[in-house]
């Protein structure tokens, strides 16, 4: 993608005023129509609504939906950079399904910059006049899809189309333009009769569904105060809509200088570790990232629960629990549930060779995505290509070796997902749980009502299964805790 960024950004000015013939009527037209010889940068605002993607509450539901009460978007084609700001709003319920919890309004603001993206963090509303501005959040890997979702608005696509040789072709009323940026990244936008880029489609890489698709829809075209574009925007990924905005205003040429913060460039992402806490005899705790696993040992296996984050995380998790439990094979992987963000290192346990234990409403999706194809930026599956082997589990399954017992129970009543698998081990009276208590920094700090919501939600199936538990181990957090703050925490939400 830099590579695209240095040298196309250059062939953009040079050529979007002056569309060559072997580029066709078509982008000549949309050119025209959008005035992009003419617009440098541009600014849109409007409302509608984004979505928590990789957090349905089903494999097979669409995104969480979450309001914004604000969208503004600014941009500057000529150094190839975007700031999207958002002032989202979620009540003391979060829609069903994940993502991550916050009550009350959320501003967030996205930027990315030629090479380097990050995220500014709002200023703190008890912050004295005259505070030094909170510190830009270097993003890396938000990069590619930053950029592509800049080159993807109506006048980007056809600048970008201009400067890297696109081809067309006629598709049904309309004509299809397709290029190549960065050597690996297609665009593909359908263009209508009247200049208006109706559709564009890119793909960025995902660790767990691949090559993902991502389409942009624009449609009700109108001028805005000589600008034409798109009254509503709709964005889908893999195949749900991640953005709906409905457009208010347009603006041509607006003041655009967006610098990249000095701490960005020089960010480097921190190594990956896992660090291990042994809760028992052969059971180990598996954290030094922002989520968590375990390890536990069996007569002649591991059995290891959860891989998440993306391959190099999972590849260091299944390490250190060979390096903790050695000359034994990892013959199991308990995934708790299907969301990105936990399974994201699913394919590494699939190459490992590992029996992906998985609740039976994820089968589907876990076999579709071992045969997601990965060509941006293939992995160890995709090298070696082995099938998968799925284990799957209703409300209550069970892993033994005769001697020690590992339980999975299914949490009902719990919106944040369907198909939630806790992990108990009677002997040593220890559940593992992703998401739905993740214990404060300080015991008896205060929550926000959804994690309080999901906190009872927890402590209503421990005392509805009956399980005798001592140490709760949340595969979030920086903490172990236990059922007495659980069920403290769990009783400030029957309050509200």
């Amino acid at each position: 993608m830099s590579r695209y960024i240095a040298l196309s950004l250059a062939v953009i000015l040079a050529v979007a005023s002056a569309p060559s013939a072997q580029q066709g009527g078509a982008l000549q037209t949309a050119a025209a129509t959008l005035g992009a010889a003419n617009i440098k940068t541009l600014q849109y605002t409007g409302s509608g609504a984004n979505f928590s993607v990789g957090q349905n509450f089903s494999p097979s539901e669409p995104w969480p939906h979450v309001t914004v009460k604000n969208y503004t978007a600014l941009i500057n084609y000529d150094t190839g950079s975007m700031r999207a700001e958002l002032l989202r709003e979620s009540g003391p319920v979060m829609p069903r399904g994940g993502g991550a919890p916050f009550f009350g309004e959320q501003r967030q603001i996205q930027v990315v910059g030629g090479d380097y993206a990050w995220n500014v963090a709002a200023p703190a509303a008890n912050a004295p006049a005259g505070a030094p501005a909170p510190m830009a959040a270097p993003q890396p890997g938000a990069r590619v899809e930053r950029m592509l979702a800049l080159w993807s608005t109506p006048v980007g696509f056809v600048k970008a189309a201009m400067a890297n040789n696109a081809t067309t072709k006629t598709s049904g009323s309309g004509t299809e333009a397709s290029f190549t940026v960065g050597g690996k990244y297609k665009m593909t936008g359908l263009i209508n009769k009247q200049g208006q880029v109706e559709k564009v489609t890119t793909w960025i890489d995902h660790p767990i569904v691949g090559d993902m698709a991502v389409v942009t829809t624009y449609t009700g075209y109108k001028d805005f105060g000589g600008v034409m574009y798109p009254s509503r925007i709709v964005q889908t990924q893999d195949g749900y809509p991640s953005l709906d905005i409905t457009i208010a205003s347009v603006t041509a040429n607006p003041a655009v200088n967006i610098a990249v913060p000095q701490n960005v460039p020089a960010f480097q992402p921190p190594a990956v570790r896992v660090e291990s806490q042994k809760l028992g005899d052969g059971v180990y705790y598996l954290t030094g990232g922002t989520h968590h696993s375990l390890a536990i040992e069996m007569a002649d296996h591991i059995v290891v629960v959860d891989t998440p984050n993306e391959e190099t995380r999972a590849s260091a998790v299944l390490a250190k629990a060979k390096e903790l439990i050695p000359s034994k094979p990892i013959r199991y992987v308990i995934t708790s549930h299907h969301h990105w963000d936990h399974l994201g290192g699913i394919r590494t346990a699939m190459d490992e060779g590992a029996t992906i234990v998985t609740h039976q409403s994820n089968k589907a999706f876990l076999e579709r995505v071992a045969k997601t194809p990965h060509t941006i930026n293939p992995d160890r599956l995709a090298a070696s290509k082995k099938g998968v082997k799925i284990q799957t589990v209703g409300d209550k399954g069970q892993l033994t070796d005769g001697k020690r017992v590992i339980e999975l129970y299914r949490l009902t009543g719990y919106e944040h997902t369907g198909d939630m698998m806790v992990v108990y081990l009677p002997k040593e009276k220890i559940l593992a749980e992703p998401d739905a208590f993740t214990p404060p920094a300080q015991a008896g700090a205060p929550m926000i009502p959804p994690a309080l919501v999901y906190a009872k939600a927890l402590n209503d199936n421990i005392q509805r299964l009956k399980l005798d538990v001592q140490v709760i181990t949340p595969l979030h957090g920086n903490r172990t805790t236990d059922v007495a703050e659980l069920a403290k925490v769990a009783s400030a939400a029957g309050t509200r």
